[in-house]
């Protein structure tokens, strides 16, 4: 997994340098700022499982940012490589769900994300306001790629207090803090007077661990961890029926573990375009603009009888 993030930045890095160096492409950079939310374990309505945005708990939104460079191949392809830091959170007493009520669990987890994707421009508007000056743009993309994230997610029995969990072993099981996801979305961008753009972003992430919230299989025995972990990785006393009892002791249902954790981000950004030309395109404009200042030589022939 290591390999896998430090191949991602490794790219990231060279395509950007290129880029600097090269200059034969069009591209832009900028920043973003938006919405997080997660899909996982916790939280959720009063069904066990829905998938994408039907478990969503919109109280659970926090927030995420980033920077990001994007290099434009032509009217319809560009690649994007960002970098963003996000916090995603949950709790089951958000839940309609009375067996995660009773589970009766929270946490909190920042993700630091290296990501690199795909971007296809279905929709161009060339002369936005069809004015003829052609000083505003408007595309609709969707987009895909990979991307590489760092995570530690923390629980907590007050909502005040924050512990890591990947350390207690809650679930009798160390997970890594380093994963890898599939984003995929789509959004829109204005550009303004050829440099200016101002865009809208929905990014949905899967991703192959089921730990972002410290949740996945059965409840550890609490003569396996120390008293912080068994504490923290159950909390049901005192909220769940005692009819329900048995149903939240070692070896019971704590999680799913056959989905995977999802998150998502909503942004929207700025970013500074450029429209850089190669070697070639300069030298021929040079020529151009030297050949307009010479003045034409005119040849006199003398006559012949």
């Amino acid at each position: 997994m290591k390999s896998i993030f430090t191949h991602i930045t490794a790219g990231f890095l060279i395509v950007f340098l290129t880029t600097n160096t090269s200059a034969q492409y069009n591209w832009d950079i900028g920043i973003k700022a938006g919405a997080a939310n997660y899909l996982g374990e916790i939280g959720g309505k009063e069904k066990t499982r829905r998938n994408f945005i039907l478990d969503l708990k919109l109280k659970s939104t926090s927030l995420v940012a980033g920077g990001f460079v994007r290099y434009k191949f032509n009217d319809q392809w560009s690649i994007n490589n960002s970098l963003s830091i996000a916090q995603i959170k949950g709790d089951d007493a958000l839940s309609t769900n009375p067996a995660r009520v009773w589970r009766n669990l929270r946490f909190k987890n920042t993700i630091i994300e290296l990501s690199s994707r795909a971007e296809f421009n279905f929709f161009i508007e060339p002369d936005l306001g069809g004015r003829g000056r052609y000083n505003k743009e408007f595309k609709s993309f969707i987009h895909g790629g990979l991307t590489c994230f760092y995570h530690n997610p923390k629980g907590s029995t007050d909502g005040t207090t924050w512990h890591a969990l990947r350390p207690l072993q809650t679930e009798g099981f160390s997970y890594k803090k380093l994963g890898i996801g599939i984003p995929v979305g789509l959004g829109f961008v204005f550009t303004y007077d050829r440099n200016h753009r101002i865009g809208f972003d929905f990014s949905w992430t899967p991703t192959f661990t089921d730990y972002l919230d410290d949740i996945s299989t059965v409840y550890n025995d609490p003569n396996n961890m120390t008293d912080l972990g068994a504490s923290l990785a159950n909390q049901s006393e005192g909220v769940v029926p005692e009819s329900e009892r048995l149903n939240f002791v070692a070896g019971e249902k704590r999680g799913d573990p056959t989905h995977d954790d999802t998150y998502m981000f909503m942004t929207v950004s700025y970013s500074y375009f450029i429209q850089s030309r190669n070697k070639y395109y300069k030298n021929s404009r040079s020529r151009i603009k030297n050949n307009r200042g010479r003045k034409s030589r005119i040849r006199r022939v003398r006559a012949k009888f």
